[in-house]
Formats: C-alpha cells, structure tokens, sequence
C-alpha cells in the first residue's frame, strides 16, 4: 500500500533528526569536526602575580657607595667610628636604641616617601665565629638576602648583590621589596641593605622609604656613609 505523501514526510524528518542526534552522540558536530563530549571546558590560566621592583643598587654602586664631603660636625657612634649626619635629618628614635642600632635618622619629609630613615647597626660576635673565617662582606650579603623572606617578612624579594667600599673597606648592597611598619599601618617599602666588615666586625646600614627613596634621600645618605671613618 502506497504511503501517503505527508506521513512520508513526517517519517523522514524523523529519520533525519534521529541521524543527527547519533552524530551529535559520537561527538561529531555539523562542521566535520570532532569534539569530545567528556572534555572539559578550558579557561584561561591565572596570570602570575609580577615580580616586587626592588631598588636598583646601581644609585648607589655608581659612585662606589661615596657622596659629596658633608660639612656637618662628626659624629661619634661608640667606639667604632665617627660620621656626619646630612642637614635637617633627624634623629629617630631618640636616643632608643636596639642591642645593634648605632644610630637612626629620618630624612625630612619634603623628599617624599615619607617615612624615609637610615639607620646603622654594629652586628654582635666576631664574623670568622658567626659567618666563618673566609666570610667577606659579599658572601654574608648572600647569605642575608637568600634568607630575607624567612627572616623579616614573607612577601619580601631580594635583588642582585653589588660590590662597592665604605669606610676603605670592601663592602656589598643589596635591594629588597616588603612590607614597611611605617608606624601608621603596613605599607610597601623599598630598601637598601650595605654590609661592610672592618676588624673582624660586621656593620650593617639600612636606607629605606616607604615605596620608594627619593634621589635626595639617597644622594644625603651617599654623603653621610661616605664620611665614615674608623675609630679603632
């Protein structure tokens, strides 16, 4: 018996969605690709987080850690040498010191980023016993900043050590990106770590600013690390 032309047309639409969705089903869709119906979605990676800037060593090592004669008064710090401090900074905190901080001073706060100090420590014990007896400026710089994060903060980097003198001996800087307890919150800071040993003793200057340090600040703190001289 004859089929009547609708009901054929009904049949072949049917056959025809029936063929698509086994086509669907095998992960072929209408363009001849194959796709895999298990597959998961595919999102963008998470960009890394870019690395801190940490301040470039080179404003200092350029002119060999040494800034223009300070016409200032010395100053004595105990026993172990005298310096002269830059005009209008001052001291802070005062006279409180750490077991190791010598002396601290705040720039004035027309360089910007504010606070801006510098502070010079004398470490405890003889460097041969603490850092071993072929420890030099540069390698207890090394050691001090593969260790930056686990001993002053977590999110802190460390850049590149640079060799420069202070005082006539040889001495290495360092720059580090962190958190700064500026005394009003935790903010960005940028700082310079110099080491330098002189008789067996190891000194430690730190400037810092808070996200930055102004080229005043540190051409001031050339000057003043310049000026040092030994007293034993």
């Amino acid at each position: 018996m004859a089929v009547d032309a609708p009901r054929s047309s009904r049949l072949a639409w049917v056959a025809a969605l029936s063929l698509l969705g086994l086509l669907s089903a095998c992960g072929w869709t209408n363009d001849g690709s194959r796709t895999s119906a298990a597959s998961p979605a595919r999102t963008a990676p998470t960009p890394a987080a870019p690395p801190q800037a940490v301040p470039n060593t080179t404003q200092l090592t350029a002119s060999n850690c040494s800034g223009s004669a300070l016409t200032t008064a010395p100053r004595p710090l105990g026993r172990y040498f005298t310096i002269r401090p830059a005009p209008e900074w001052t001291e802070t905190p005062a006279p409180q010191h750490t077991e190791t901080l010598l002396l601290e001073l705040a720039a004035p706060n027309a360089y910007g980023f504010a606070p801006t100090f510098i502070q010079v420590h004398s470490l405890l014990g003889p460097v041969h016993t603490v850092y071993g007896p072929q420890a030099t400026a540069h390698s207890i710089a090394q050691q001090r900043a593969a260790a930056i994060a686990q001993e002053w903060s977590p999110d802190a980097v460390a850049g590149p050590i640079s060799d420069c003198r202070v005082g006539g001996e040889a001495a290495a800087v360092f720059g580090v990106s962190g958190d700064l307890n500026s005394g009003a919150g935790t903010a960005n800071g940028k700082f310079f770590w110099i080491y330098v040993v002189h008789n067996d003793l190891l000194f430690e200057v730190i400037l810092a600013g808070t996200g930055g340090i102004g080229n005043q600040a540190i051409q001031d703190s050339l000057g003043m690390i310049g000026s040092l001289t030994w007293t034993f």
